[in-house]
């Protein structure tokens, strides 16, 4: 009995040890990838939080405690009005014609033509472009006095559009070059979920006499829109916090037309050294950010088929 209870005792022991040893292993390879994201994520949104709560004087050196004086003064900042309002529109009109451009470029390189390797290939041109480049190439291209397209348009109507002038024109020109750098990537995504399509389907469709419209409706649309919404999703939290095409092509100008709310904290934050500000600023873009991504999730969770 006793032999019996020690071996028993010896064996818990060990057991014991064992799954102590594995979870000190799952430690050590977890760690670093924690530390990263704390990090990187973590520690930067808890330090905007901080910030936010500060007044900065003397350009950033001085430092004192504000409450809730940087989030009274948002409404009233005309700057942050014309970037909220410029945000939504960019990130809404964007993600729509990515999405609606980005399915029919999958159509076609879906289909079976000569040269379709080829033309996938020179599809992702846009996208693998550097979009600070891309931003500056169009801003020459797009200039009144030296560009192309509004050479063209002069050969054609008489007249030279001076498109970085007006409000509407340079609003339209950020949204289209910001849907014609990124439309490729998503076309080639959405590629591939056409690709996992069962063909058996499009043929049991097409002796039922269903035409190219009707199956676009009612097979393809239905099992692809897990990934619209996902890309729609990752699109939307991505333009949200985007500036460098802004940056490069207006600078947000003309006046705050083409502003959006991660250049007014670029600009509150490292031009004005108004940190506190730039930190209140980056707290409503970090909310918005939340709520559009729990919008994605339940939206997902609608959507999510199987086949």
């Amino acid at each position: 009995m006793n032999l019996s209870q020690t071996w028993s005792e010896r064996g818990l022991r060990l057991h014991i040890s064992r799954r102590a040893w594995q979870y000190i292993t799952f430690i050590i390879l977890v760690a670093p990838a924690v530390l990263l994201r704390f990090g990187t994520a973590a520690y930067p949104i808890a330090q905007t939080i901080r910030l936010s709560f500060r007044k900065f004087e003397f350009y950033g050196t001085v430092e004192s405690y504000a409450g809730l004086e940087n989030f009274r003064y948002l409404p009233d900042d005309f700057g942050f009005r014309g970037a909220i309002e410029f945000t939504i529109l960019f990130v809404v009109c964007s993600t729509a014609l990515q999405l609606i451009l980005g399915m029919l470029i999958a159509q076609l390189l879906n289909a079976e033509f000569k040269g379709r390797a080829l033309a996938r290939a020179v599809n992702l041109i846009p996208w693998a472009i550097p979009t600070i480049v891309a931003a500056y190439a169009f801003r020459w291209i797009l200039d009144d006095q030296f560009g192309m397209i509004t050479h063209w348009v002069s050969l054609v109507t008489g007249s030279r559009p001076v498109i970085f002038i007006d409000p509407d024109g340079a609003r339209a020109a950020v949204i289209l070059v910001n849907v014609w750098k990124n439309a490729p990537f998503m076309a080639v995504v959405f590629l591939a979920g056409l690709q996992g399509i069962p063909e058996d389907l499009y043929d049991a469709a097409k002796v039922d006499g269903a035409n190219a419209v009707q199956r676009f409706f009612f097979i393809t649309l239905p099992l692809i829109i897990p990934l619209v919404v996902t890309m729609g999703t990752f699109f939307v939290i991505w333009q949200v916090a985007s500036l460098d095409l802004i940056y490069g092509l207006t600078s947000g100008g003309p006046g705050v037309a083409t502003q959006v709310l991660a250049l007014r904290v670029f600009e509150e934050g490292l031009r004005y050294f108004n940190y506190g500000f730039a930190s209140a600023i980056g707290v409503v873009l970090l909310g918005l950010v939340a709520v559009i991504g729990l919008i994605g999730i339940l939206l997902f969770r609608r959507f999510e088929v199987t086949y």
